[in-house]
């Protein structure tokens, strides 16, 4: 007998899912949790098929009676239903826009991609910007019917935009969202793959950083003396200091947080999230470096050491290098503290005439990464009585350099 919607409403669950006849091939599938699904029986090339219609209520008996009829009639054109809908699908999904694909893609990697759990936001927020780029060119454009020319000519306008140090980044964006399509049915080619080294990719300006020790010096007794003669607040006077005796980068430095250090054994761990290669990095602190941390001006922070209620800004060195005179385009920047400590200690020479530090620990406290990763576990573990040393080292000979008599640290900072 046909269904009625009374009857349907009164089917029960049972120990095993059990099937409702409505007829022509159409059932409900009634599952041991309540679940009524709609399914439609029905033989084509000699094998029996079952192709679903979505379940009740969401789908009323009329509409599964529809659909069972234009089912049927495809039958009768001897075109299978299942195929057909799997062909509908594929046009609807190829005629999604390039933009409309990015975005899944950009949610779906924000959630699922490789280490998803520490993914940090600068790399969500480059991968945002790069897409960006690429709409104006190919956004609304349907992500099956772009080709490599297409393609080409919305890069080409990137880089007559003056974006040219962008349009590699941007192509390799762009083939990401491709191959993401080609995966998921939207798209049959990854048309910038046929566009790699298509562009020119500008010489990699380094970061400039000052690596004669005398004006190494000069610039440690300007840091010293910022507040007094340059006009500059303690905190990040004191985070300045900080930064060019730890090695890291000035990102580790703003974003330090109390919780990181271990000052009665000199050790400040940062967290894969907050370092560049998104692999965690500890760091020994010489006694310059735990001084400044016990420094009255930042002991009250709450959470971030060199700050009040945020983090400094991404700016906030390089204009104070800039108020002391330094450009930091062709001069010195807050990344330079790491060229000119890189620079320096590896031109140190024992008596006869070896390297004074192995390269390996020059490089582990740079948090330079070993593509090895065994090797790398167990440098960080077999090297680390070295790193003590030389970061001791490096605070003592930045006090040497700077050449007052003082170490840098101990000259006590109040905030005004």
């Amino acid at each position: 007998m046909a269904l009625t919607n009374t009857a349907i409403q009164n089917l029960k669950p049972k120990s095993k899912p059990y099937k409702v006849s409505d007829g022509g091939g159409l059932f409900l599938l009634v599952t041991t949790k309540g679940s009524r699904l709609w399914r439609f029986a029905y033989r084509f090339g000699g094998k029996q098929k079952t192709i679903s219609f979505g379940s009740y209520p969401d789908v009323k008996l009329a509409a599964a009676r529809d659909q069972r009829d234009a089912a049927r009639g495809l039958l009768r054109q001897e075109i299978d239903p299942s195929q057909a809908r799997k062909d509908e699908e594929r046009k609807r999904q190829s005629a999604r826009s390039f933009r409309e694909v990015a975005e899944e893609w950009w949610e779906a990697k924000g959630k699922f991609g490789k280490n998803a759990a520490i993914k940090g936001s600068r790399t969500q927020t480059r991968d945002k910007k790069l897409l960006t780029n690429l709409y104006r060119a190919i956004g609304e454009r349907s992500i099956s019917e772009i080709n490599t020319a297409e393609l080409h000519h919305g890069l080409a306008k990137l880089a007559n935009r003056g974006l040219g140090d962008t349009v590699a980044r941007c192509r390799a964006a762009a083939s990401r969202v491709f191959r993401y399509g080609m995966a998921t049915g939207k798209c049959a080619t990854d048309p910038a793959h046929a566009l790699t080294g298509a562009f020119t990719s500008p010489k990699v300006k380094h970061r400039p950083g000052l690596t004669e020790p005398s004006a190494v010096g000069e610039l440690m007794r300007n840091v010293a003396a910022y507040r007094q003669n340059f006009g500059g607040d303690a905190i990040t006077q004191l985070a300045l200091q900080f930064l060019a005796i730890t090695l890291v980068r000035p990102g580790e430095v703003r974003r330090a947080e109390w919780t990181e250090f271990d000052l009665e054994n000199g050790k400040w761990s940062i967290s894969a999230d907050k370092m560049k290669m998104r692999k965690s990095h500890e760091v020994p602190l010489s006694r310059q470096a735990i001084a400044i941390l016990r420094e009255p001006a930042i002991t009250c922070n709450p959470r971030y050491v060199f700050a009040v209620v945020r983090p400094l800004s991404d700016n906030t060195f390089n204009k104070a290098l800039r108020t002391m005179g330094y450009s930091t385009l062709n001069e010195h920047c807050a990344h330079g503290f790491r060229t000119t400590a890189s620079t320096l200690l590896n031109g140190e020479r024992r008596s006869n005439g070896d390297p004074a530090w192995h390269p390996d620990v020059v490089e582990l406290s740079l948090a330079h990464t070993d593509a090895d990763e065994v090797r790398a576990i167990y440098n960080r573990a077999k090297l680390w009585p070295e790193r003590v040393l030389l970061m001791q080292h490096w605070a003592d000979r930045l006090d040497e350099l700077r050449g007052d008599g003082s170490i840098l640290s101990l000259k006590r900072v109040t905030t005004a």
